[in-house]
Order: C-alpha cells, then sequence, then structure tokens
C-alpha cells in the first residue's frame, strides 16, 4: 500500500493524533495535530486504522527532536516529539474529550500540573529479559508488540536503574541463569536502597540467588541491595514498600498528586474517611493526619499487610478492612463517614462499588483517576447519584507518555 498523506487534527488518548481521510478514521502515531505527515498503515487497534508518521512535511510549532536514541522503536514514551508545554496542553484536550463525551463539562479553572523537570522521574521499571548472541540483555517492548528491544539508557527511569541494568545483565551472564523473565526494580528516593526481583518463566528455578545478589552488590557499590522491603519517605512519614506491592513510580510527582488530592478532600479533626483501593497506605495515613479515624479498603493481601505495618510505623488511625471495596462496603453503616477519597485502577470502579457509594452517601468524594475515559464514565455514574463535579485537577504522572492521571471533588447536592 502507498504511503498516505495525513493531516491530524486532534489528539487521541494513547498518544496518537486522529486524521479523516476520504471519511476514514485514522490513529497516526508520531504525528501531532496540524501536522501534515507521510504515514505508512500498520493495522488497527479497537476496529480503528492505525498509521505511523514517517516523514514530517509540515511540522507542528510545537515539535521538537526526541532526545532518545529509541523514541519510534520502543513502547514505552509516545510524546517526546511534542515539546513539554504541548504535551500538557494535550492532555488537557484528551481529558476534556473524555469528559465531554461522557456528558460532563471540565471545570474551565481545571490546572494541568506539569513538572519543572520531566525526565529521569521513574523510581520503579520493569525490564523484559532478552537472549542474544552476546548473553542477557534487558529492555522494553516494541510499539504495540510483543518482541523486546533491548535498551542501555532510558531518560525518564532514575540514573541509577539505568546503572543497575547492565550490572544484573553481567551477573546474569556469569552465573549462566536460564529462562529468565523480566527484572523489577525500585529506588529509594532519598537513600540508597536498591529493590530487586527476578522472575523466570514457569516455575522459579533453584538457582544461585545469593551468590546473584553478592556479584550485583560488588558491580553496584554505591547501591544498597534490598530484596524483600525498601523505605519510602515524605512529610515525616515512613513507609515500607515491596516488589510485589503498587507504589506510585513517579515519586515527585506523586506528593503534587497528594497535595492535591489532600486539599480537595479538606478533611476535618472530626469526621471518619474512607480510603477505597487503598493499597499500602500512603494516601490512608496521610489522610488521617487532619481527620479523626480513616477508613481503609484493599484487595491485595500483601498491601493490607504492608498497610497495617504502614499506620503502626507512623501511628495513623488507620484501620483496614480487606477485601473487594464493593463487597466491603455492603458491611458499612450510614452516616460512619463523612468523606472518601479513591484511587481505583485503570478498569476503574466496579458498578456495584459506585452504587454502595452512594447508598453510603458521604458528603464529599475525591476520585484519583489514571484512566480518562472511566473517570468520566464513574463521575457521571456518581453525578446521576446525587453529586455534582466541584473541581478538578490534572496532574502530569507520565511525561513523555500518553498515561493522564486526574482527580476530581464531588460533592453531595
Amino acid at each position: 500500500m502507498a504511503p498516505l498523506i495525513l493531516k491530524p487534527s486532534s489528539p487521541a488518548h494513547g498518544g496518537a493524533a486522529v486524521a479523516r481521510d476520504d471519511g476514514k478514521v485514522w490513529l497516526v502515531n508520531y504525528a501531532l495535530p496540524g501536522e501534515v505527515v507521510e504515514a505508512e498503515p500498520r493495522g488497527r487497534q479497537g476496529g480503528v486504522a492505525v498509521a505511523a508518521a514517517t516523514r514530517v512535511i509540515e511540522p507542528s510549532p510545537h515539535r521538537v527532536a526526541a532526545p532518545c536514541p529509541y523514541f519510534g522503536a520502543c513502547g514505552g514514551c509516545q510524546l517526546q516529539h511534542a515539546a513539554y508545554a504541548h504535551q500538557l496542553e494535550l492532555k488537557r484536550q484528551v481529558v476534556e474529550e473524555a469528559w465531554s463525551r461522557a456528558g460532563l463539562r471540565l471545570p474551565p479553572d481545571t490546572a494541568v500540573l506539569g513538572m519543572d523537570d520531566p525526565w529521569r522521574y521513574r523510581i520503579r521499571g520493569e525490564f523484559e529479559a532478552l537472549a542474544t548472541a552476546g548473553g542477557w540483555r534487558f529492555g522494553f517492548h516494541r510499539m504495540r508488540s510483543h518482541s523486546v528491544l533491548p535498551i542501555d539508557s532510558c531518560l525518564i527511569h532514575d540514573q541509577r536503574i539505568e546503572r543497575a541494568l547492565p550490572a544484573f545483565a553481567r551477573a546474569a551472564n556469569e552465573l549462566q541463569l536460564q529462562d529468565l523473565q523480566n527484572l523489577l526494580l525500585t529506588v529509594e528516593p532519598a537513600g540508597p536502597g536498591l529493590l530487586w526481583r527476578m522472575r523466570f518463566r514457569g516455575r522459579e528455578p533453584r538457582w544461585p540467588r545469593d551468590e546473584f545478589a553478592h556479584r550485583v552488590a560488588e558491580l553496584l557499590p554505591e547501591s544498597t541491595l534490598l530484596d524483600d522491603a525498601m523505605s519510602l519517605e515524605f512529610w515525616d512519614l515512613t513507609f515500607r514498600v515491596r516488589s510485589d506491592t503498587f507504589v506510585q513510580t513517579n515519586f515527585r510527582q506523586m506528593l503534587v498528586l497528594y497535595r492535591t488530592a489532600l486539599d480537595m478532600l479538606a478533611a476535618k479533626s472530626d469526621e471518619r474517611v474512607l480510603d477505597l483501593y487503598a493499597g499500602i497506605g500512603t494516601l490512608s495515613v496521610a489522610v488521617a493526619r487532619n481527620a479523626a479515624a480513616v477508613t481503609a479498603i484493599e484487595e491485595n493481601p500483601h498491601a493490607v499487610q504492608l498497610g497495617r505495618l504502614n499506620a503502626r510505623i507512623n501511628s495513623a488511625r488507620v484501620e483496614y478492612l480487606p477485601g473487594k471495596v464493593e463487597a466491603v462496603l455492603r458491611g458499612i453503616r450510614l452516616g460512619q463517614h463523612q468523606a472518601a477519597i479513591l484511587d481505583p485502577p485503570r478498569a476503574g470502579c466496579e458498578p456495584a462499588a459506585l452504587a454502595e457509594l452512594i447508598r453510603l452517601g458521604p458528603e464529599r468524594l475525591v476520585y484519583v483517576s489514571c484512566e480518562p475515559s472511566t473517570h468520566a464514565r464513574d463521575l457521571i455514574g456518581l453525578v446521576r447519584g446525587g453529586y455534582r463535579v466541584r473541581r478538578a485537577a490534572i496532574v502530569d504522572m507520565f511525561p513523555q507518555t500518553y498515561h493522564i492521571e486526574s482527580v476530581a471533588l464531588l460533592e453531595r447536592s
């Protein structure tokens, strides 16, 4: 098929730009709205035709040269070709469009909170293992592919993670490890700790784990290798974090996100607050500093265990109730909680969870989301259940990528 000449007009969630050609809709990767590009068809995605820009004929004034040598091959970043201020504007447009489709209006004063330095922000990374002729390498999946691209640098990860990759690969090669699947690395933002976890294909074999860790530690003398848990510290609070529990990967922006959410919640000293999808309790403990008490609901047993520990470490008035949010909420009586904060996974809330929240009817809800479409869907459900959207904010947790974090304050009308 001959290359297409396309002129995208608007951003799509996912980092592409939307173009129309003879009535056909295209999602064009690596193009910006307003540009004219030559593009190559790349199949379909969710029933829509996909293309990749191969040559820019008329560039956008917001186009910049991507600094990463892997950009365009690696699937990790989608927006390095856009100036950072424009990335923020594109993300605002994506959220606005998602809300509009759901029948909501994004408040006109909605702030988009970006980063002063939108690089080297990730404190956690998961790297796929690849057996090459020269031995093991680590890397990322290619764009819309299961094949792995080996990398030596990643400009959005903490440099300590980048420096660690060749050390782990070298130790794996020296000890002739087999069937590696991936490597998960997390660094302490303010300490020397490097939390690591190696996964194998199939069941984990018997392998010289201690010898491997010792060799990596020799190769990384500036890091303290941790294989169980590490510390995360902010606002005079201390949390234990493990590889098998969720933690925000952008530590600097996590503080911006949490401050935004806490300011919207405005918990009072006589109020009890629900924290749904509470994880290891970072938000629960922070909320508990201003509230009478927090009831945290979490399904993952490892997170519940750590959450209870983190509440004890910080002497926080947090009670954990384990289980699915919708099931646990059914056992909670009316009038016990005056406010709620929720930060569900990408898929958003189960309808039953929203129904239970509406039944309990706390005065204020703060809903944190990492997926604009499910956020908008759930917000309109809450509005139909008697709430009004009062404020919203967009926090750029993942610069250079299409991912968007948004926060909304709802009050019972």
